[in-house]
């Protein structure tokens, strides 16, 4: 029984250093991985503002391909549809 505890103790120190390191590496991957809060509301403006700025291009480029007449006729109805009714 005496040979056999040194070599108990040397695996038993060998699974603890391997499940600190596994345990250690776990824990780096989430901090990295993880979003803070901040991140979170930085993302949030952003996907608006891309979403506001995506919907103003798309008016443009409606202007930009539209013919005139076309043109000219929506915009005499929005301000025909802006005038109040009497």
């Amino acid at each position: 029984m005496g040979e056999v505890m040194p070599f108990l103790m040397v695996i038993a120190i060998i699974a603890i250093v391997f499940a600190s390191k596994h345990y250690r590496t776990r824990m780096m991957m989430e901090r990295s991985t993880g979003r803070s809060a901040d991140d979170e509301r930085l993302i949030s403006d952003m996907t608006g503002k891309i979403e506001k700025l995506s919907s103003r291009v798309a008016v443009l480029e409606k202007l930009l391909t539209d013919e005139d007449r076309t043109l000219a006729a929506e915009i005499e109805r929005l301000r025909r549809d802006d005038r109040p009714s009497v």
